[in-house]
């Protein structure tokens, strides 16, 4: 079996350690090799920076958790004045960071929390430490049109990015290779038509770019069901496996900015 990647999980939102080391034990045994964990909020930074970054269950189940670290739009209007500097000091303490999870979210949820102008503000700037560092970047959008690809495509030296659970169509002509869309059972279980058909559409111009994610808690999974989740998209015609190798190939380690 090939070693399996779920690239969006939020593992800060696991109830205790102990239920942490089991969750990440049972992906360990289904082959799966690493976690990337997205932040939301600031107060995800410090239980992020207290995990191991490597488990090893027995001789053999070994998984590695890598640590994107952002503010999520829902969150844009309660982040503390400090937030820059203590998010470039969390990115300073890790060996192989991400910038996420940022976005954009113009749904009920998203804009009671923050508008419009505070959500673009807090993406924005986001995106600019991301460039500037040349980190990978794990995006939230959620009915903001062409809103978030268009902006994120903006900092050209962001190496890869993630679009995690993207329902909007995608031009051809906006494509670019280092763009990546994961989804989760959530969006492309049975019964989920807009998911299933966001995927297919992607599938025609860019199959090599479609991961398989948890996003544990929300997304009805464990890292474990990643499996499961990249066999539904190879239905769709998706190449999961590929898309994986393509992006952690692309996301690598840190190229500056420590």
């Amino acid at each position: 079996m090939p070693a399996l990647l779920d690239p969006h999980a939020h593992l800060s939102e696991a109830p205790a350690a102990a239920e942490l080391e089991a969750l990440l034990r049972r992906a360990a045994q289904a082959g799966v090799s690493l976690v990337i964990s997205a932040s939301a909020k600031v107060s995800d930074w410090t239980s992020a920076r207290r995990r191991k970054r490597e488990y090893l269950f027995g001789n053999s189940e070994k998984i590695r958790v890598r640590e994107a670290f952002g503010i999520h739009p829902w969150h844009a209007r309660t982040i503390p004045p400090d937030w820059e500097p203590a998010l470039r000091r969390a990115l300073a303490e890790e060996d192989t960071p991400l910038i996420g999870e940022v976005g954009l979210d113009y749904g009920p949820k998203g804009l009671v929390s923050a508008s419009k102008p505070e959500q673009r503000a807090l993406f924005r700037r986001q995106l600019e430490i991301a460039d500037e560092l040349a980190l990978p970047a794990v995006v939230h959008s959620f009915r903001a049109g062409g809103e978030t690809l268009e902006t994120a495509g903006n900092f050209k030296r962001i190496p890869c990015i993630l679009f995690h659970g993207y329902l909007e169509p995608v031009p051809r002509a906006k494509m670019e290779e280092r763009f990546f869309f994961s989804f989760s059972p959530r969006e492309i279980g049975i019964g989920r038509r807009k998911g299933r058909e966001a995927v297919r559409r992607l599938a025609e111009i860019a199959p090599e770019q479609i991961l398989a994610e948890s996003d544990y808690p929300a997304g009805g999974q464990e890292p474990a069901g990643i499996l499961r989740t990249a066999e539904q998209l190879r239905e769709l015609g998706a190449r999961p496996q590929t898309a994986a190798e393509r992006f952690l190939a692309a996301a690598g380690g840190r190229t500056s900015g420590k």
